[in-house]
C-alpha cells in the first residue's frame, strides 16, 4: 500500500493540497495518508527564564494540532482515514527525516503556508523539500 505524507500548516494552500489528494484517493486507492505539522523548535533567548521549554513545547504542538483541523475536516468529510502528527524541528529538514522515517511514497504539500518565515521566503519550505527527499513531491498551488 502507497503511503502519502501531506505536510499542513493550516493555510488555503495546505487545503487544497487535502482536496488534491482527496481526489487521488478516489482515483488511486489504497493509500496511506499521514498528516504531518512542523511547529519551529524553541531557540535560546526565546522565552523567558520562567516559562520552560517544555511549556513552549506543549503551546507549539497544541498550535500544530489546531493549524491541522481543517484538513483533518476535510478528510473525515470525506471518509478517509489518516494519521496525525505534530513535530518540533526546522520544517524542511523535519518533513524529509519523517518522510524517510514513515517510509512515505510521495510527498504532497501546498507551495505557500501561513508562517512569517514562509511568506517572507515564498515557496523555500517546498523548494528545499524537493532537494532532501528521494521521493516524488506534487506541490498544490
Amino acid at each position: 500500500m502507497a503511503s502519502i505524507l501531506l505536510p499542513i500548516d493550516g493555510s488555503q494552500s495546505s487545503e487544497r493540497a487535502a482536496r488534491h489528494l482527496i481526489h487521488l484517493i478516489k482515483t488511486y486507492t489504497p493509500l496511506t495518508v499521514r498528516l504531518l505539522n512542523v511547529q519551529p523548535p524553541v531557540k535560546a533567548g526565546e522565552i523567558s527564564p520562567v516559562v520552560t521549554t517544555g511549556t513552549v513545547e506543549a503551546v507549539r504542538r497544541e498550535e500544530g494540532t489546531q493549524c491541522g483541523a481543517a484538513v483533518r475536516a476535510l478528510l473525515d468529510e470525506a471518509g478517509i482515514p489518516y494519521t496525525f502528527d505534530v513535530e518540533l524541528g526546522p520544517v524542511p529538514e523535519t518533513i524529509a527525516h519523517y518522510s524517510k522515517e514513515h517510509r512515505c511514497d510521495a510527498i504532497i504539500m501546498g507551495t505557500r503556508g501561513l508562517s512569517a518565515i514562509s511568506n517572507l521566503l515564498l515557496g523555500s519550505i517546498a523548494t528545499k523539500v524537493l532537494h532532501l527527499v528521494d521521493v516524488p513531491v506534487t506541490l498544490v498551488k
